[in-house]
């Protein structure tokens, strides 16, 4: 309810400015068909109407920079990607999930098990002991985008018990504790950090300064 209130509250003062654009340049019109007029009274009325139109002028410039600021403010909101990781404990799954109003573009990933950064899914099994190759279902997510509203399911167990006893020693306080990073953008080119667990890195940044070393970021 909010985001409609928002929404119909920036269209209202849209409609706003729209009208007194209109206002400035039926004035602006009013000025220049003035100056044509002979000159009453001893007045200078051109050097008047001139001074009058530029101040004209520059009020329209500032209220055209202005509405194009809250376009593009309303256009971030509507654009807007917020992503979340989080794992389960009942349906055995590592997923990203995208709470946002717009895509959310993946540019960089780390991932780390027993707090040292690994290369791949296939590194994360070996690290973590499990039997063999294959054990854990896993997806690209290095450079994936995310639809708005939509979860993306990282890495899961295979079917057998072994597997599903190895994938528990992931979750954090267990055995081999697995923390993920992500730097992801929205399609304006705004960016954020997210992070699993107790790292707090949810601050908007630019693309360029996403935290993650490229020696540490995750290739899958």
């Amino acid at each position: 309810m909010s985001t409609s209130t928002d929404a119909l509250d920036t269209q209202q003062r849209l409609a706003h400015l729209e009208q007194r654009d209109e206002r400035l340049i039926q004035l602006l019109d009013l000025l220049s068909q003035r100056t044509t007029a002979p000159a009453k009274s001893g007045r200078d009325w051109d050097a008047y109407a001139a001074v009058i139109a530029s101040f004209i002028g520059i009020l329209a410039l500032a209220v055209a920079g202005y509405t194009a600021y809250v376009q593009r403010r309303q256009l971030r909101a509507q654009v807007w990607p917020h992503v979340q990781l989080y794992y389960s404990g009942v349906n055995l799954t590592f997923t990203a999930s995208n709470w946002g109003t717009g895509p959310a573009r993946i540019t960089a990933m780390r991932v780390t098990v027993d707090g040292k950064p690994v290369k791949n899914w296939a590194e994360v099994e070996r690290v973590a002991g499990f039997p063999e190759e294959g054990h854990m279902r896993r997806s690209s997510f290095s450079d994936a985008v995310v639809p708005a509203g939509k979860d993306f399911v990282l890495i899961q167990p295979g079917d057998s018990d072994v597997a599903r006893t190895k994938f528990t020693e992931l979750f954090p306080d267990h055995e081999h504790p697995i923390s993920i990073i992500v730097c992801y953008c929205s399609v304006l080119d705004d960016c954020w950090v997210e992070a699993t667990g107790n790292i707090h890195l949810s601050a908007n940044t630019d693309s360029d300064e996403c935290p993650i070393p490229d020696a540490e970021r995750f290739k899958e």
